[in-house]
C-alpha cells in the first residue's frame, strides 16, 4: 500500500486522491490530487499544471514521444520554438501538460529513458500500435486525428490517403495545426491497433541500447496429460522471468524481490494484492510430481499448483482472448486465469431456473465475453477426466453431452492453450522492451 502521508507531503501538503500512483521511484512520483488531477513531482518539484499552458504557442516543429507501453504511460513533447510543450500520464487516461524551455529536451527524454521509457514514433508507438490524438474545445466539441500507413483518419471516419507515410504524418500536423488556431486543445493520447503496414519506431542515437533478451528454452513434448500440466506451467514460469515487465504470473511473484512488478501490468495494485492473495506466490515452493492412483490430470493440477493467474499489460495483449479476472476492475487484465474457485453456478441456476446447470462447473475466467470455459461433469473418461466445453454467462441449458471417447484430458488442453498464448504474448512483450 503506498504512503499516503509521503504522497500528501510531496503534494505541497494539500489533499491527495488515495489511489496508486502511476508512476513512483525515488525522485520521480505521478500522484493524483484530490479529485483526481495528475500531479508530477519530479526531482524535487511539483508540477501543478498551468491553465494557460495552451495559450501563444507556437506551431509543433518536432515531436519525441516516449512509452512504457507495459503500465501504459507516455511522454510526449512538442518543440514549439523556444517553448515545448510535455503532456506525461497514462495513455487513454490522466494526463499533466506542461512547458519546458526547449533547451530542456534533452535532458528531460533522457531523464525518462533512464526511468524505463522507451522511444517510439510519435505516430506510432510499435508496427502495431499506432497514436490517436484527440483535441477538445469546450464546451463539447472534440476532434481526433491518427496516421496509419499512409492514411490520416480524422473523426474516425474522414480518411486521406497520401502518397507516403511522411506526407501523411505532415497532412496530419497541418490538420492540428489548423485545429489549434480554431481552438482546439489536446485533450488525450491513446493507442489503438493498426489496420494497414507502419514503420517499426527506430530509437535515435541518445537513446541506450538494449539488451539481447534470452531465448526461449527448449520444452519437451509432454508423454501424458500429467506432464502436459508441469510442462505448461514451465512455460509460463520461464515468460515470467524473461520478461520481468508488462505482464506477470501471479503464482510465481516475488513480492520481496518484484516489488514494483504488478504495476508494469495492473495499476490497481493494493486491490490486485488483497484480491488474490491466497494466489500470488503459491508456485514458489511447487514442484513436479507423480500423480496419485486414479487422479486426474485437473486433480493434479490443483494438487501440486493450484490456480493460474496471468495477467497481461495493455501494451502486450494484441490478439490474445482479454478478460478481467473476477469480472472486476483491479482484478487484473488476463488471458488465462484456471482456478476452482472462480464462479458461483448457483446464481445462474437461479436466474435461469434450469437446474441442469448445476451439472456445469466453471474453470476459466471470462463470464460473459465468450472466453470462459467449464467441465461438464455428465460426461467422464475412463480416466477420471470432465470433459471441457466454453461457456459464458447467457448460457441457459447445458448443451449436448460430448461423447466420452471425445473427450480431452484437462493437462492437453491446458498445454496447447498454453503454448498458444505464450507464442502470441512473448512477440508483444518483445515490442515492450
Amino acid at each position: 500500500m503506498p504512503d499516503w502521508k509521503r504522497l500528501q507531503k510531496l503534494n505541497d501538503g494539500e489533499p491527495i486522491w488515495y489511489s496508486d500512483p502511476q508512476l513512483d521511484t525515488k525522485d520521480e512520483v505521478w500522484l493524483y490530487h484530490q479529485g483526481g488531477a495528475l500531479r508530477v513531482w519530479s526531482e524535487g518539484t511539483l508540477d501543478k499544471g498551468d491553465p494557460n499552458v495552451f495559450k501563444g504557442l507556437a506551431p509543433v516543429e518536432r515531436r519525441h514521444t516516449l512509452y512504457r507501453l507495459g503500465s501504459l504511460l507516455h511522454v510526449d513533447v512538442e518543440v514549439r520554438g523556444a517553448q515545448s510543450l510535455v503532456c506525461r500520464g497514462t495513455l487513454n487516461g490522466a494526463h499533466l501538460v506542461s512547458r519546458i524551455e526547449t533547451s530542456r529536451v534533452e535532458a528531460l527524454l533522457s531523464r525518462y529513458r533512464k526511468l524505463g521509457f522507451k522511444d517510439g514514433a510519435p505516430w506510432n508507438a510499435t508496427k502495431k500500435l499506432v497514436t490517436r490524438r484527440q483535441y477538445h474545445r469546450a464546451p463539447d466539441r472534440y476532434w481526433e486525428v491518427l496516421v496509419d500507413g499512409e492514411h490520416v483518419f480524422e473523426d474516425s471516419s474522414k480518411q486521406t490517403t497520401l502518397a507516403s507515410r511522411e506526407a501523411a504524418v505532415a497532412r496530419a500536423e497541418q490538420r492540428v495545426r489548423a485545429r489549434e488556431k480554431a481552438g482546439f486543445v489536446l485533450h488525450n493520447i491513446e493507442l489503438t491497433e493498426a489496420r494497414f503496414s507502419n514503420p517499426e519506431p527506430k530509437p535515435p542515437p541518445a537513446a541506450p541500447r538494449r539488451a539481447p533478451l534470452p531465448k526461449r528454452p527448449a520444452f519437451p513434448k509432454p508423454q501424458d496429460a500429467f506432464e502436459a500440466v508441469d510442462v505448461a506451467i514451465a512455460m509460463l514460469k520461464d515468460l515470467h522471468t524473461r520478461f520481468p515487465t508488462g505482464h506477470f504470473v501471479a503464482e510465481q511473484l516475488d513480492l520481496e524481490q518484484e516489488k514494483k512488478r504488478i504495476a508494469t501490468a495492473e495499476e490497481h495494485v493494493s486491490f490486485f494484492k488483497r484480491m488474490h492473495k491466497a494466489r500470488i506466490g503459491r508456485w514458489r515452493t511447487a514442484k513436479p510430481g507423480k500423480p496419485k492412483k486414479r487422479e486426474s490430470s485437473w486433480d493434479y493440477f490443483l494438487r501440486v499448483y493450484g490456480s493460474i493467474t496471468w495477467i497481461v499489460g495493455g501494451g502486450a495483449d494484441q490478439d490474445l482472448p482479454m478478460f478481467l479476472c473476477g469480472n472486476v476492475t483491479g482484478g487484473g487484465w488476463s488471458c488465462l486465469e484456471i482456478g476452482d474457485d472462480l464462479y458461483e453456478m448457483d446464481d445462474l441456476v437461479e436466474a435461469t431456473g434450469n437446474a441442469d446447470l448445476e451439472a456445469l462447473v466453471v474453470f476459466h475466467g471470462g463470464w460473459h465475453t465468450f472466453k470462459s470455459f467449464a467441465f461438464d461433469s455428465r460426461v467422464v473418461s475412463t480416466t477420471g477426466e470432465l470433459a471441457i466445453i466454453p461457456f459464458d454467462e447467457s448460457m441457459q441449458k447445458p448443451p449436448r453431452p460430448m461423447k466420452r471417447e471425445r473427450v480431452q484430458p484437462f493437462g492437453l488442453w491446458l498445454h496447447k492453450r498454453v503454448s498458444q498464448l505464450v507464442r502470441t504474448a512473448e512477440e508483444n512483450l518483445r515490442e515492450l522492451l
